[in-house]
């Protein structure tokens, strides 16, 4: 049945326009046209009609870097969990991803390939959830950050089986671990795989048009990750041995030359010093926690300062805030757009790096990411004006998936729109 969205508002994120008492029309799966209410065509007799006279309808969202195995909720990333608990996680946290507006999930590593079963579940219409772009687990060095959820690989001719096998199970992209991270025997500032082992990666995955991402939090990692020729690179901190981050603008001017795309990944540290901030107050931190809570604040300020410089050099950046993470949870993107916005990005350009920009990003423009005719009807409606209020995306009204409406917030106010 054919579904008319009217709203006070419809953000055009191709253009940056805000187009005044808007509609969108939506047959099928995609959407047939859009506009002013005055050019909405005639409607079949059996068209619903939904009016929101006081919201504002945006493309529907996509978090470009996630994790949906992982439980957040305070409990350590590295947690070890039945690979049926690890699914059933991302059943959940899927719902709360899709209920929040964000219609595809780019996950960044999943337990063991779990994923591609809820991939299979939700394309069929077993289960809600939103679209899903998966790389299955990451692929990184014995004993690298995230070996325990199964994708150890070591060496050129290792890591580049590993990638065939992996697109064979249905891999979207190619996830490689480039430097430590918060795995306990791992240092972030340090390089795993080199760039001979990256570039073997790339090698196969580009034979066979795959795109690869590299965790990189480390300048080494970085450098690896450019001279291997990877798409895009996960969370590009800069971080030094003494755990401060240090923007390096000459590496910034080679990934914008290159075209490769970066996730800087900033709420998570504003939600590890929020947490830490809390637990101060009421308890004792350990000298661990000291030590960050100390650390934390300096990092904010150079994550943002990195997307300042992100943005000054030409690099294109999207929206991912790593959810799974102890204390990033899941259904909350829009803070990882607030964050961005303290980095330097206006409101528009924030949420077109959730949209648009994400979309291309993928290789998927033509089938989503912004609101045009023949495009998949992945729609979000909030209470408010997220180009002036970005707080506007936590008030969700309903969302629509590829044309049907996955959650409706039932109490419409005000006459219909004529």
């Amino acid at each position: 049945m054919p579904t008319v969205l009217k709203t006070a508002a419809v953000l055009d994120v191709d253009t940056g326009r805000i187009i005044p008492d808007g509609y969108v029309l939506a047959a099928g799966e995609k959407i047939r046209s859009w506009g002013n209410r005055v050019d909405l065509p005639s409607l079949a007799p059996d068209t619903a009609v939904l009016s929101f006279p006081r919201q504002t309808l945006i493309p529907g969202l996509i978090n470009s870097h996630a994790h949906l195995c992982v439980p957040s909720g305070g409990q350590p990333f590295h947690l070890q969990q039945s690979d049926e608990m690890a699914l059933l996680t991302a059943v959940r946290n899927g719902r709360r991803e899709l209920f929040s507006g964000v219609t595809t999930v780019r996950d960044c590593g999943d337990q063991n390939g779990v994923l591609f079963a809820l991939r299979k579940a939700v394309n069929r219409g077993i289960l809600d959830g939103p679209r899903l772009i998966l790389c299955g687990p990451p692929l990184t060095m014995t004993e690298g950050h995230a070996h325990f959820l199964g994708g150890v690989a070591d060496g050129p001719a290792d890591i580049a089986r590993a990638v065939r096998r992996r697109i064979a199970d249905g891999a979207d992209f190619i996830k490689l671990i480039g430097t430590g991270g918060g795995t306990p025997g791992t240092h972030p500032a340090h390089a795993s795989y080199s760039r001979e082992e990256l570039a073997a990666a790339v090698s196969a995955a580009h034979r066979l048009d795959v795109p690869v991402t590299v965790h990189c939090r480390g300048i080494p990692g970085i450098v690896n990750a450019l001279e291997a020729g990877v798409n895009q690179i996960e969370h590009a901190c800069f971080e030094l041995p003494d755990g401060c981050l240090r923007f390096d603008p000459e590496l910034a001017r080679r990934m914008a030359h290159s075209g490769t795309w970066v996730t800087p990944t900033i709420q998570l540290y504003r939600d590890a010093l929020s947490h830490l901030q809390q637990k101060a107050a009421s308890q004792r931190l350990n000298p661990t926690e000291q030590q960050r809570l100390k650390l934390l604040p300096g990092v904010i300020e150079s994550k943002l300062a990195a997307l300042k410089g992100f943005l000054s050099a030409g690099v294109r950046v999207v929206a991912g805030n790593d959810a799974g993470l102890p204390y990033t949870g899941f259904g909350c993107l829009w803070q990882e757009l607030d964050a961005m916005m303290a980095g330097g990005m206006s409101a528009m350009q924030a949420i077109a790096a959730a949209t648009r920009a994400a979309a291309r990003a993928l290789g998927m423009e033509g089938r989503i990411g912004s609101i045009q005719p023949g495009k998949q009807a992945d729609l979000l409606v909030v209470d408010g004006d997220p180009t002036t209020d970005i707080t506007a995306l936590s008030r969700v009204r309903l969302v629509m998936q590829a044309g049907r409406i996955v959650f409706e917030k039932i109490d419409r106010c005000g006459p219909p729109h004529p």
